[in-house]
């Protein structure tokens, strides 16, 4: 198999262990997934810096809410170990003892492939998406 198939594969494998993780709400298998010096910043909030901060926000997070996420490319770039993603995502955030709501945003990933040949979340950018505005 190609190299460029094998880290496609690799990519789609990592992506789907996110989403697996956060389901189950462990904030451990979540930033074992990221860099030792990732960085994610959030639509209205200040960023995350590194491993210790993912994981205090994720279990933070983790105390109060049930997550389901999903995430739909519309670019994958891969060149050199490095891989920028683009796309949606689609996330669906429950308060625990509260009603589901649907949240989705526009995502910007770098991935890294790491020294044990594996692909990592380094750098993560979301921005909410625009509403349309009410008619009167």
């Amino acid at each position: 198999m190609p190299a460029s198939e094998e880290w496609d594969r690799e990519i789609d494998e990592l992506f789907a262990a996110w989403t697996e993780a956060g389901k189950r709400g462990d904030a451990a298998a979540l930033v074992s997934l990221t860099t030792e010096d990732a960085e994610f910043w959030t639509h209205g909030a200040p960023a995350v810096k590194g491993r210790q901060a993912v994981t205090a926000m994720l279990e933070g997070f983790f105390a109060g809410f049930r997550f389901e996420q999903s995430f739909e490319a519309l670019e994958r770039i891969v060149l050199d170990g490095w891989a920028f993603v683009r796309g949606i995502e689609h996330n669906r955030v429950t308060p625990k003892g509260g009603e589901t709501v649907e949240i989705r945003q526009r995502a910007f990933m770098v991935l890294r492939r790491e020294e044990d040949g594996r692909w990592r979340f380094a750098r993560g950018m979301t921005n909410l998406e625009a509403r349309p505005a009410n008619p009167r």
